[in-house]
């Protein structure tokens, strides 16, 4: 009974999936390709997706030209004034695109489209692997197109595919590894650091009967190992830039509220008591200033911080759902922050499938899938389709927004919740499917 219960639940997902996918695909990758073929002008309909490709350009071009990396007049014109924030692995990805020329966007989105196509193989056949009969990686394939433009114009995704492969890393105890594809994540774009804490909590925690001492050499030996490849980039871009890589590391930080996190949605309700009004920031953001905004912001990362320590301890203790640890880590980040762009929810998404798919009930599995596909949804809408509404905190724009965050606060409290019935323990080193899984 419980078998076919599981293969009626899986199957369902994947027809849902198969009937979404693709007007999902066509949506997000043929208005941004038509743009990236210079059949639209920059500015329109996707338009505001594009500029990012465009300073990776800049970057990448710096390189071969000879400049110094992350120094003084690293990027070309007409970028050479600014600073090159992202990590090296983002400079690196950056370069083959040159090859398509004036085409360079267009480049950039295949390339994209290349690896997220062999990350997502890879990701369901290691499911396999590990005896996963849901359709793991075509939902994550559905939640990331349904992101929209920025599937094929920012990095994010590929975070979010290596994310995913860290949890099941940790579901086989390859701990090495599981910090490994974290950290190389994090080289990617910063945005998902606070994957790390609970990663490395778990790879130390004691498991069984163990007490701290038993094997401590041996756990944090692994969490070693599984730093050194990404030290090695970091130690190796140091020297190529004379150090000028960790300073430019720092200017991510000086960052204000942005328009689209959950701090500003806040100071956005309260407006009526507190005037709030918008602003382009530095690194070309759009930011909120108001008396309340610096509070809530405040109050709101305490929170964070408060439930990021809280949630590595707790599912470090209790030894199992590794996809929901990284994913809720990932969620708690994402809600708290004041800094979230669009892209940096699809470092969630490949994750949050799978958590949804071992780890949950059915009825909370179809929770965890519908929101995020809501979420997903929403964040199309609201960039680029409704980003100068947004921009100008028009009511369109900010309660779409605001649903977003809504929904966002939905999933880390249902991730944060524990399930219904245990779902994968530990045994003999590796993670099996108890047989009442699935049931809600």
């Amino acid at each position: 009974m419980f078998r076919r219960g599981v293969m009626r639940q899986d199957s369902a997902v994947a027809g849902a999936v198969r009937l979404l996918i693709l007007p999902l695909t066509a949506l997000a990758l043929v208005p941004v390709m038509l743009t990236e073929l210079h059949v639209f002008s920059l500015h329109d309909l996707v338009g505001s997706a594009i500029p990012d490709t465009i300073f990776l350009e800049h970057a990448a071009e710096g390189l071969v030209r000879g400049h110094l990396p992350y120094g003084a007049d690293f990027l070309t014109k007409p970028d050479r004034q600014l600073v090159f924030v992202y990590p090296p692995l983002s400079l690196l990805l950056a370069i083959p695109p040159l090859l398509a020329g004036s085409f360079y966007s267009f480049g950039f989105a295949v390339e994209l489209l290349v690896f997220l196509g062999l990350g997502l193989w890879l990701l369901h056949r290691a499911c396999q692997h590990v005896g996963l009969p849901f359709p793991v990686a075509l939902a994550a394939g559905l939640l990331l197109v349904a992101m929209g433009p920025v599937v094929v114009t920012r990095l994010d995704g590929l975070q979010g595919l290596a994310l995913a492969g860290a949890a099941l890393a940790l579901r086989s105890r390859r701990m090495a590894l599981a910090v490994a594809l974290v950290t190389l994540a994090v080289l990617v774009k910063e945005t998902v650091v606070v994957a790390l804490l609970p990663v490395v909590v778990w790879a130390i925690w004691p498991r069984g009967a163990q007490t701290w001492r038993q094997g401590l050499g041996r756990r944090l030996g692994a969490v070693a190992l599984g730093l050194t490849p990404a030290l090695l980039v970091v130690a190796a871009f140091a020297v190529w830039s004379r150090g000028n890589v960790f300073a430019a590391a720092s200017t991510s930080l000086h960052r204000g509220v942005e328009i689209e996190s959950l701090p500003a949605t806040i100071s956005y309700l309260l407006s009526p008591i507190f005037k709030l009004t918008s602003y382009s920031g530095s690194l070309g953001s759009q930011q909120v200033s108001g008396s309340q905004v610096g509070l809530v912001a405040a109050v709101v990362a305490v929170i964070g911080v408060v439930a990021l320590v809280w949630g590595s301890v707790h599912f470090a203790r209790e030894g199992r759902r590794p996809a929901t640890t990284v994913a809720f880590a990932l969620a708690v980040g994402l809600a708290t922050t004041p800094v979230l762009s669009p892209q940096y929810l699809l470092a969630l998404v490949p994750v949050l499938a799978l958590a949804a798919g071992s780890e949950s009930g059915r009825a909370r599995s179809w929770l965890l899938l519908a929101a995020c596909l809501a979420m997903a949804l929403l964040t199309q809408a609201e960039f680029p389709y409704l980003f100068g509404s947004v921009a100008k905190l028009d009511p369109v724009g900010t309660t779409i927004v605001a649903l977003r965050n809504l929904l966002l606060i939905v999933i880390t409290l249902s991730l944060a919740r524990a399930p219904a019935a245990p779902s994968a323990e530990v045994a003999g080193g590796e993670m099996h499917q108890p047989v009442v899984s699935g049931l809600a």
